[in-house]
């Protein structure tokens, strides 16, 4: 038994001594020698921070100096320490990345509650703006994640608990009861349809509610909300007997898009026709959905005007000049129903106002169509009534014409042939073939009008006079006249004009006219100007 532990002792001894290979001469010997050395400081307890990879290098040292140097003793002496200190060193970054999550997470709380409170008297928001800010605040979480809090977050949790312990104070100081909730539910009572006074409400509700969340225990603000709900239920009430169905509801001041005209009552069963993205082929039918009824939106107006515009593009006839057509027969609904891209049904019921009124709108849209190219285009459309009834309100959808716009082209000249079939010459207000005559040839002279003028109609029954706005001293009298002409493209216009008669005393007046300005271009047909 003595002799198996001597031989033990005599075989782990040999190993070491193998280890520390004492007896290398070769030409890595001082990078042995270095290796070891770091090796007993890391067993010593005596190493530094560079004591591993000093190590490390000393093998890499080695190989190189003597590539049939066996360094397999010295990768298994070191292996454990790097381990460990690999183990370590990621310990301490996973320590340090909690430290600056849980920093970072104060500072972010820290950073929200400015934008819900204030040192002074700022209100910073209101309504649904502000019930986002502090819903953002997730305080609950912040209170409850607070209990196990770190030292590194103890400078924000006290710049957080002074705001909240303050919150009560900044609502007095700032009189947010004054100017947000009491002001709104004012307001609501003096709006001009219900939809306008549930908005109001409604803000009054968000405001409310944010403010309990951070002060729950506000007995004013549970009593304004408790009024408003009590508010909102009765303005529900009241616009309730506009709404058509629980579709008209849930898009109530908006425009709905369909490829058919919708059945007011049975939009839900013709889902599939109600689209944001159309393609070649579609018809494109709006139905916009009121608080009101369409005359109180529309007071004594048969035109709702109407921005159209196409890829962020100028609005179709500048904007101002397009109008949908809504007859007083149908202002007696609680919505409005036109069409942008119409098929021939429709054209026939409901075409002849926009004939009637030379309303170039839908005609125009679709010459910008047609012009845009077979690409897919974004369509903005924003309804604009008059008067303060209800708001002006925007809508946006698609058209995809990479299947080709040749039905959209058709319909463009169908449409603007229509319209120059209705337009009319203006009647003449004077007959005076001579003066006529001598306006045409100075029509005919005027500088950068590259148009051949062939006709001078007189529209004024009789002549202006104009005076000096000081003196009253008579300058001269002037008519309005239109001019029929042909562009170097075939196409035909009327030119509006004013010429002018300088006075020259006694009554009288210079016998040649004289060009004095010019007003609006519109095409014609050119059979009319003949």
């Amino acid at each position: 038994m003595k002799s198996i532990f001597i031989s033990l002792c005599c075989f782990f001894i040999l190993i070491n001594a193998k280890a520390q290979d004492p007896g290398y001469t070769g030409p890595a010997k001082v990078y042995v020698k270095s290796f070891w050395s770091q090796i007993e400081k890391l067993k010593a307890g005596t190493a530094t921070a560079s004591t591993i990879s000093n190590a490390e290098r000393a093998i890499k040292n080695t190989k190189e100096a003597d590539k049939s140097y066996n360094t397999s003793d010295m990768e298994a002496a070191i292996k454990p320490y790097r381990e460990n200190a690999d183990k370590e060193q990621s310990e301490k970054k996973a320590s340090a990345a909690k430290g600056d999550e849980e920093r970072n997470y104060y500072k972010d709380i820290w950073m929200k509650m400015i934008q819900v409170y204030s040192k002074g008297d700022h209100i910073e928001a209101s309504g649904k703006s502000y019930y986002d800010k502090v819903q953002a605040l997730d305080i609950n979480g912040y209170k409850e994640r607070k209990k196990t809090a770190g030292g590194e977050a103890a400078k924000f949790i006290e710049l957080i608990e002074e705001m909240l312990a303050d919150y009560d104070n900044y609502l007095t100081r700032s009189e947010r009861m004054k100017w947000i909730v009491v002001k709104l539910i004012t307001d609501s009572r003096n709006a001009s349809n219900p939809q306008e006074k549930m908005d109001l409400l409604e803000q009054v509700k968000y405001d409310c509610e944010a403010v309990l969340i951070l002060s729950p225990g506000n007995t004013a603000f549970k009593q304004k909300l408790d009024d408003v709900n009590k508010l909102m239920g009765s303005a529900v009430s009241e616009a309730a007997k506009f709404f058509t169905s629980d579709f008209h509801k849930q898009h109530l001041n908006s425009i709905v898009w369909s490829t058919k005209p919708l059945v007011i009552g049975k939009e839900n069963e013709m889902s599939s026709s109600i689209k944001t993205a159309f393609k070649t082929g579609d018809y494109i039918y709006g139905t916009a959905y009121l608080g009101v009824n369409a005359k109180d939106a529309m007071g004594s107006n048969t035109n709702l005007r109407v921005r159209i515009s196409i890829d962020g593009g100028t609005a179709i006839w500048g904007g101002d000049l397009s109008y949908i057509e809504v007859p007083v027969a149908v202002q007696n609904k609680s919505y409005i129903q036109f069409a942008l891209l119409p098929d021939a049904q429709w054209l026939k019921d409901n075409y002849a106002p926009y004939l009637a009124e030379e309303n170039w709108t839908i005609s125009y849209f679709m010459d910008e169509l047609a012009r845009s190219g077979d690409i897919s285009h974004e369509i903005t459309c924003e309804l604009i009534f008059p008067g303060s009834k209800i708001d002006d309100f925007e809508s946006k959808f698609s058209y995809d014409l990479g299947g080709g716009s040749g039905a959209v082209k058709t319909l463009a000249t169908k449409l603007h042939s229509e319209l120059m079939d209705s337009r009319q010459l203006p009647k003449a207000g004077m007959s005076n073939p001579a003066l006529e005559s001598q306006m045409l040839a100075v029509m005919q002279k005027l500088p950068g009008w590259s148009e051949k003028f062939n006709k001078a109609i007189i529209t004024s029954s009789n002549w202006t006079i104009k005076k000096n706005d000081l003196t009253g001293v008579i300058l001269y009298r002037y008519i309005s006249v239109t001019g029929t002409c042909k562009n170097v493209d075939g196409i035909c216009f009327t030119q509006e004009f004013t010429f002018r008669q300088d006075y020259t005393g006694g009554g009288n007046y210079e016998s040649a006219p004289k060009y004095n300005s010019y007003g609006g271009k519109r095409e014609i047909g050119c059979d009319k100007i003949k």
